[in-house]
C-alpha cells in the first residue's frame, strides 16, 4: 500500500483504490481552492498515489470544479464535460462551487455549480485544506468501490 506522510499520521496505510483521473477547472473566483488542489496534486505525485490530476478532459473520469460558475466559463465547463469519455463524475470543491459563496448571481456570475448540476462529491470550505479534499476523494472512491 502507498503511504502519504504529508497529510496522514506517519505509518498509516492509505486504502487501496482504483486509479482516479481528475480534470480540474477553476470556473471563477479567488483561486484559493485551486491553490490547495495544486499542493494536493504535488503531494499525490510524490506519493505515487492512484489519484492523479490529468491535463485534458479526454483522460479524466472526474471533472472537479472550483469557483463560482461565470457566464464566460459555462461553455468551457460544458465542453470539458462532453469531452470526457465513458462514465463521468462531477465534483465541486469550495463554497463558491457548491453554492456561489461570496460571488452571488449577477450579470456575469451564474453562482454555484452544485445548485445547477448533480455532483457526486460536494465539499464546502473556503478553501478546504488539501487533507480534507483528499479525505473526500478517498471516501467517495471507497464507497463507489463497495457498490
Amino acid at each position: 500500500m502507498a503511504r502519504l506522510h504529508l497529510f496522514w499520521p506517519e505509518g498509516t496505510p492509505l486504502p487501496r483504490l482504483e486509479a482516479l483521473d481528475i480534470f480540474h477547472i477553476e470556473s471563477g473566483g479567488c483561486t484559493g481552492c485551486a491553490l490547495e488542489l495544486a499542493s494536493l496534486s504535488r503531494a499525490l505525485l510524490a506519493g505515487n498515489h492512484p489519484i492523479r490530476f490529468v491535463s485534458t478532459p479526454r483522460q479524466a473520469g472526474m471533472l472537479l470544479l472550483t469557483g463560482s460558475l461565470t457566464v464566460g466559463m459555462a461553455p468551457v465547463v460544458e465542453l470539458a464535460w462532453q469531452a470526457m469519455p465513458g462514465p463521468r463524475v462531477l465534483a465541486v470543491v469550495g463554497d463558491c462551487a457548491v453554492d456561489g459563496g461570496l460571488f452571488g448571481g449577477n450579470y456575469a456570475v451564474l453562482g454555484g455549480v452544485g445548485v445547477r448540476a448533480r455532483s457526486s462529491v460536494s465539499l464546502p470550505g473556503c478553501p478546504p485544506a488539501p487533507d480534507e479534499i483528499l479525505a473526500a476523494l478517498v471516501r467517495w472512491q471507497t464507497t463507489e468501490g463497495e457498490r
